[in-house]
């Protein structure tokens, strides 16, 4: 863990055509107090957008604001990465425009400290669907499971490797943890540039290189959910189609990590998951391409990873089986 005198906190948005959201989020990032340092990443805006991107950031003050804007649309992954690049911060927080921050971050952050700084603090988060379907703060009934497992009733703690096992099955969201910048660089640790599920990269080997990892059960952030067409439940295109190459390049390196086994059986079973969802989210016309996708992304697995997990989830070895059989496999 880090031992820094004075450890800081930076915060990187990416961001392309949402002034009102940005703006929303500068008034929360004002009001919390605890970031030395803002990068607004901007994705090459529409050119009647960009000047009231630029001019939202005038209200913050006492801090260190960094706009980068690129010189095409190249997707969240690219903007994120081009803001982690110019942090120079000691930690970092990913976060999007679109989404509101909570003011038990400032908490979350005083903890992260006292923790030394580990390699990253994850944190829950509140989901409008669930606080408009079920008036209540938090988010799904599967991951406030994950969450009692790895806490088992704590309100923050360090995590065994068999509890980061446990909850690297959290849905793979790139603002809910506040990172050691240099952990990160370290380890090569960033997202896919890619149009879509971009951020599945950055929490698997994020999860899979850190030794050090705190949770907290509070909650910093609520991700709001509505119909825009950025977000990925509007998207059933072709784009889907890059989750290929993230899953040669993860089971590559997942492999190549020594004694880290278990995650390779979680990813597995991760992957099993977000085939079989996508295969319910694309247009009509992919599912054939998207079901060769899983073929594959199953068949990249070695027999004796593959036999791991059969030991592990027979249930589920047997679906993808017969899932493989189905397709003349």
């Amino acid at each position: 863990m880090q031992q820094d005198a004075q450890p800081d906190l930076a915060i990187v948005i990416p961001v392309r055509n949402l002034p009102e959201d940005l703006d929303r989020l500068l008034g929360q990032i004002a009001a919390l107090g605890i970031f030395s340092q803002v990068v607004v990443s901007d994705d090459c805006s529409d050119a009647e957008c960009s000047p009231r991107l630029s001019g939202n950031l005038a209200r913050l003050s006492g801090v260190d604001v960094v706009h980068l804007r690129s010189d095409r649309q190249r997707g969240a992954g690219h903007a994120r990465n081009m803001g982690l690049a110019a942090v120079t911060a000691s930690n970092v927080l990913f976060f999007d425009a679109d989404d509101m921050l909570c003011d038990e971050l400032a908490e979350i952050w005083r903890h992260h400290q006292e923790a030394g700084c580990p390699d990253f603090t994850i944190f829950r988060h509140s989901d409008t669907r669930v606080e408009e379907s079920e008036g209540r703060r938090g988010t799904f009934p599967t991951e406030e499971q994950m969450w009692e497992r790895a806490l088992s009733g704590d309100s923050r703690r360090m995590l065994s490797a068999q509890e980061c096992a446990g909850l690297v099955m959290i849905s793979a969201y790139p603002w809910n943890k506040i990172y050691r910048t240099d952990f990160l660089r370290s380890h090569d640790i960033s997202c896919s540039e890619t149009p879509v599920h971009n951020d599945i990269r950055l929490h698997w080997l994020s999860f899979l290189h850190a030794r050090d990892v705190q949770a907290s059960r509070r909650i910093g952030a609520v991700h709001v959910i509505g119909d825009r067409e950025h977000h990925l439940t509007a998207r059933k295109g072709r784009e889907r189609l890059c989750l290929a190459g993230i899953v040669a390049e993860l089971t590559d390196r997942i492999r190549e990590a020594p004694g880290r086994q278990i995650m390779m059986q979680r990813f597995i079973q991760f992957v099993d998951g977000i085939c079989r969802w996508n295969l319910r989210q694309v247009e009509d016309d992919l599912i054939p391409e998207f079901r060769s996708l899983a073929c594959d992304a199953y068949l990249g697995f070695t027999p004796e990873e593959f036999r791991m997990f059969a030991m592990q989830q027979p249930d589920r070895a047997q679906e993808i089986v017969r899932f493989l059989l189905a397709e003349g496999v």
